[in-house]
């Protein structure tokens, strides 16, 4: 199973989010890592750690979606950043799945796009999880 992850989203990316699919990856060896991003910067972030190289494929992308984008116009004119390139690539069934902390519009807007809604869904949805009120999730 090949498992897309943006390494350009999220809080304090790529270097949390190399640093987390390091983890997995050292987890669930049986399961390939595919990571997309500026290919570069995840490079230094993988010697910086000293983490293995081998253990991830890098697709490169050349653009990034920030996260104050609006998201359709990012996912229209941006058709090399690491969203657009990793739902495109899911379409493809070149990977199994794909998981980024980055722009939840865009997200969204690509996996309609891209990916099409499932037959008789109208619309996507976004879910979450409110704190219990004894402070636990769920």
């Amino acid at each position: 199973m090949r498992l897309g992850l943006d390494a350009m989203g999220g809080d304090f990316a790529p270097l949390e989010s190399v640093k987390g699919a390091h983890l997995f990856a050292q987890e669930y060896p049986e399961l390939q890592v595919v990571i997309y991003g500026d290919k570069g910067v995840i490079e230094k972030v993988i010697a910086d750690e000293n983490i293995s190289s081998d253990i991830f494929e890098i697709i490169h992308c050349s653009e990034e979606i920030e996260m104050d984008e609006h998201a359709t116009r990012a996912v229209a004119s941006k058709k090399d950043s690491s969203i657009t390139r990793g739902v495109t690539d899911l379409s493809k069934k070149e990977i199994d799945c794909f998981i980024s902390a980055g722009n939840t519009g865009a997200m969204l807007v690509s996996s309609v796009l891209i990916l099409k809604n499932i037959e008789s869904v109208d619309r996507p949805t976004i879910s979450s999880v409110l704190p219990r009120p004894n402070g636990t999730d769920g």
